[in-house]
């Protein structure tokens, strides 16, 4: 546990094509369903302080009580997605907490210097930011608010993953 952010709850593992990155997680490592979002709708994306129109696919799983989530960028937007495959290829980008008092989390965050790298929303309402690392700081942090529709949706993958028997891997999820 982060004695600064709090437990993890979420990997973050960016991949050049989710597709074939699926066919590991669930064939090879045998860990599913994963519930898969094509094209992330985001209501705004800023990295560095600029928006940009990222275009993400994502997808979801749980293996006991870790989330993992695998990222695909489809465009060439500025993102930590396509700086992190361009400076260590796929792999393990970031670890997520989440929040139930995201904007008081996010003021204690400022007032301990830590700095914004990236902030967004989901188009179903939850915020997230990562966090301002060192050179080599691999993996980045990062905070998601955790509400109720949130908290609902990691719980249903997080049920569905205890209980899954290898059949129907991959689930397409629309938020």
């Amino acid at each position: 546990m982060s004695r600064l952010f709090g437990p993890i709850r979420q990997c973050g593992i960016v991949v050049p094509s989710l597709d074939r990155a699926l066919d590991y997680w669930t064939g090879v490592l045998r860990i599913g369903p994963f519930f898969r979002i094509n094209h992330l709708e985001l209501d705004y994306f800023r990295f560095r302080g600029q928006q940009s129109e990222v275009d993400l696919s994502i997808a979801l799983a749980n293996s006991g009580d870790m989330q993992i989530e695998l990222i695909e960028q489809h465009n060439d937007a500025p993102s930590p997605y396509l700086d992190f495959l361009k400076q260590h290829g796929p792999g393990l980008q970031h670890y997520s907490v989440w929040s139930e008092t995201y904007d008081s989390d996010m003021q204690r965050f400022a007032g301990e210097g830590v700095k914004v790298l990236v902030e967004g929303q989901i188009s179903n309402g939850s915020y997230f930011a990562y966090f301002e690392g060192g050179e080599d700081a691999q993996p980045m942090m990062e905070i998601a608010d955790l509400t109720s529709t949130a908290a609902e949706l990691f719980k249903m993958i997080r049920d569905e993953a205890a209980g899954w028997d290898g059949s129907d891997p991959i689930r397409i999820l629309q938020l």
